[in-house]
């Protein structure tokens, strides 16, 4: 039987993972949006494009969320882009409601399916999707550290011209200001970054990952970055149904693991078929475990403002 995948949200982020699904041919596919004609027209085009790619795979759209209810694999993509005069809180506030929605929906499902939460700001949305619906932690995921960590790759490739399969690192914390590029395990062509290049040339690379999603944001004017965040996305669900295992850094939520808890924050998993197989340890400078615990506090902060509403 096909895997069938449910995405939540038809915009720039959902329709692109719906294509790169698409043409990997990972299941068929159920596009949800709540302007259901847009979703149902990007779910013909999509397609009618799969015969060019060799795949199989099927594409609806519109607004019918039994259909997400029939899913192996949710991804959530819904929710407001920060906006000029936005604060941080009035997304916060505005995506929590949106969330919380969708989340009391999907509680519905009787499929057990693993959960990709997308929307921003990412760590506090999983945890709503968490707490609302009940779902065991290992069948909710936040896609975080996976896109910072291959933007990491792009300066480090930028700088050294060096393929990609010989670079190894992980960028863990929130998906935020806070996240923490872990320098001391950063690998390129088998020897640590710190070899190749100067430590105000590492922090410096590790600025612009961390800065990554704003510089696009600034270019775009109207939008945000959706071609990384889907490939992101597809990188996960690949994971899990090809039943992988391998470490990635993602948003999951911590019940002691590196001195946290209750809270979602990007820890390297071992992700497979039944979501989150185990939280790995891996060895810290204490300037780093120090910046994840800032992290962790600064999302603590976030998480405490929307608890008491979930």
């Amino acid at each position: 039987m096909k895997t069938k995948i449910g995405i939540i949200g038809a915009g720039n982020v959902g329709a692109t993972t719906a294509h790169l699904a698409l043409v990997k041919d990972m299941g068929d596919i159920y596009l949800l949006d709540i302007a259901a004609d847009m979703a149902k027209g990007k779910a013909i085009d999509l397609n009618q494009s799969k015969f060019l790619f060799g795949s199989d795979a099927r594409i609806e759209g519109g607004n019918d969320f039994s259909k997400i209810l029939e899913s192996d694999i949710i991804v959530i993509t819904a929710g407001l882009a920060r906006k000029p005069g936005m604060t941080r809180d009035d997304l916060l506030f505005k995506n929590f409601k949106i969330i919380r929605d969708i989340s009391l929906k999907i509680k519905e499902s009787k499929k057990n399916p693993v959960v990709i939460v997308v929307s921003n700001p990412l760590d506090v949305m999983a945890y709503t999707v968490f707490k609302v619906t009940g779902f065991p932690r290992n069948r909710v995921i936040g896609m975080a550290g996976v896109l910072d960590t291959y933007r990491f790759y792009h300066f480090i490739q930028n700088r050294l011209e060096v393929p990609y399969r010989y670079m190894e690192s992980m960028i863990l914390g929130s998906h935020g200001d806070t996240m923490v590029p872990v320098l001391s395990q950063t690998m390129v062509a088998g020897k640590p970054l710190d070899a190749k290049v100067t430590p105000s040339e590492a922090h410096e690379l590790a600025d612009m990952a961390r800065n990554g999603g704003a510089e696009i944001v600034s270019l775009l004017k109207t939008g945000s970055a959706y071609y990384a965040p889907a490939a992101s996305v597809v990188r996960m669900m690949e994971s899990i149904l090809l039943n992988r295992k391998g470490i990635l850094p993602c948003s999951v939520y911590a019940d002691g693991e590196y001195g946290y808890r209750d809270i979602f924050i990007g820890l390297p998993i071992t992700l497979g078929e039944s979501g989150v197989d185990k939280i790995s340890t891996i060895k810290l400078t204490e300037g780093e475990k120090n910046s994840l615990d800032a992290s962790a506090k600064s999302i603590k902060e976030q998480i405490d403002k929307i608890k008491d509403k979930i």
